[in-house]
Formats: structure tokens, sequence, C-alpha cells
């Protein structure tokens, strides 16, 4: 009978390994289909900007992405807002069906935007006689 429960015991033991061991295959296989998909929205949002970006802004943008992380996240969190990443595949069903976008943003926006990440303000500066004022100055006095 001891050897009849030991034999018990052991399948018992068995039994739970397989199931510890199918659920740790099952949360492996769930964290690479998460991160897969993760790859894939990556891939999506990338594919948009070639398409919505003029050529020139594009590369003007990936430039950026190498020489300059923290102010290309800036510019790519203005262009991409969270209702861009909830309806990804329903841009790119839109934008595969139209062949494209009718109108492309130009590299000025993204130089604009550029400038906004990093604080640059514009510095028009006029001369009026001898003074030398920045253009909203000039365009308040009058």
């Amino acid at each position: 009978m001891n050897e009849n429960n030991k034999d018990i015991e052991q399948h018992e033991l068995e039994k739970i390994r397989m199931r510890k061991m199918q659920a740790m295959i099952e949360a492996k296989k769930q964290q690479e289909a998460a991160k897969e998909r993760v790859v894939s929205i990556s891939d999506k949002l990338e594919f948009v900007l070639k398409v919505v970006l003029a050529p020139e802004a594009y590369s003007y943008l990936s430039k950026i992405k190498t020489n300059e992380p923290n102010v290309y996240q800036a510019i790519y969190n203005e262009l991409i807002s969270p209702d861009v990443i909830r309806n990804i595949d329903y841009l790119i069903a839109i934008i595969r069906q139209q062949g494209g976008v009718p109108r492309k943003i130009p590299v000025d926006v993204v130089m604009h935007l550029e400038r906004k990440a990093k604080g640059v303000k514009s510095k028009i500066q006029v001369k009026r006689g001898d003074d030398l004022m920045d253009l909203g100055s000039f365009l308040t006095k009058e």
C-alpha cells in the first residue's frame, strides 16, 4: 500500500509539474505576441509617417531622430496623437485605399516643431532710425 501511495504522489507531482510547465510556456507565448504587437504598431506608425510627411521632411526627421532623440520624441508626440495610435489600422486602410494622402506635411512644419521643442523663439529685428527692436515690439508700438 505504501508503494502504491508513492506512485500516486509521484503521478500527482508530475501532473503539477506539467501544468506549471504549460503555464510557463503559455506566458512566454503571450509575452512574445505582445512584443510582436508593439513592434508591428511601431512599424505601422513609421509607415504612416513616411506617407504623411514629404520626403525631405521625413529625412529631416530621421536626422533629428539619430542626433537628438529628445527633440525627436517631442516632435513625434506632436505628430502622432493617441487617437492615431488607436486607429492605426483604419488609417493605413484609408491610405492604401486612396493611394496616399492628398497633401504631405512639408519640412517647414517639422522645422517649426523642432524649434518649438528646443524652445527657440524667432527673432525678427526691425531698425527704425537708430533703434533696433524686435518685430513684436515694433508692431505694438505703432
